[in-house]
């Protein structure tokens, strides 16, 4: 029986337009650093720095944008650096936003499981949204916050269930996780022995041990979930 709900945390507790998100904060950058921006290299060299900052080895955005354009090996000063962070965490607003009836949907969770977040996201940018752009902190509805950054593994290690399974004292098959990847979510938390629950936004022709198309959907199938 499942008495616990594990959640990814991006694009399945908040939604996030990815293309969107690039299109902004490359607008950011090139109007602090000039249009001589490599925006190819940028982008390898973002997403590089953005998995060590998932697992703490960045401790915050301003050592996040100084290594990239180290890496890139552009003279931009310390001044522009701050900027270029500030404007960041502005325009994440316009790229993220909740689910609806979210607020409805965990509060009629929290009734019949214990919630746990299980995420390998940049946390600080996801405490961040929550906290100041959504103004409903995570701790308000979850019993527990497991995440990368703080722990230093990704969540493909296992490292983070077995964190979360020993915390809450859950067996593995007394879990079952919901995420929005098909390969990141429902593959990994399976070879990890927990039950799924796919958060199927697109369609695809893939299955969990439950499939959904929005977070709401879990209040209508409560019963359903407790029985995987």
């Amino acid at each position: 029986m499942v008495l616990a709900l594990f959640f990814d945390l991006t694009d399945t507790l908040q939604d996030f337009d990815w293309n969107k998100q690039w299109n902004l904060l490359q607008e950011v950058i090139m109007k602090e650093a000039g249009d001589e921006v490599p925006i190819e290299l940028l982008k390898k060299y973002y997403q590089q720095t953005y998995d060590f900052y998932r697992i703490g080895k960045i401790k915050n955005d301003f050592e996040f944008f100084d290594l990239i354009f180290r890496q890139l090996a552009m003279n931009i000063s310390n001044k522009q650096i701050e900027k270029i962070v500030d404007r960041h965490l502005e325009i994440r607003k316009e790229f993220t936003s909740l689910p609806e009836k979210y607020d409805k949907t965990l509060i009629e969770l929290a009734k019949h499981f214990k919630l746990a977040i299980v995420s390998s996201g940049v946390w600080p940018w996801g405490d961040y949204d929550f906290e100041k752009i959504f103004c409903f902190p995570m701790k308000k509805h979850f019993d527990l916050i497991v995440n990368s950054y703080e722990e230093g593994y990704l969540k493909d290690s296992g490292k983070l269930f077995d964190i979360a399974l020993e915390k809450m004292g859950f067996d593995a098959k007394e879990v079952a996780y919901v995420g929005n990847s098909y390969e990141k979510d429902v593959l990994l938390a399976k070879q990890y022995g927990m039950k799924t629950i796919f958060l199927n936004k697109k369609n695809e022709s893939l299955q969990g041990d439950i499939t959904i198309t929005k977070l709401s959907d879990l209040v209508e199938i409560i019963d359903q979930v407790k029985l995987i």
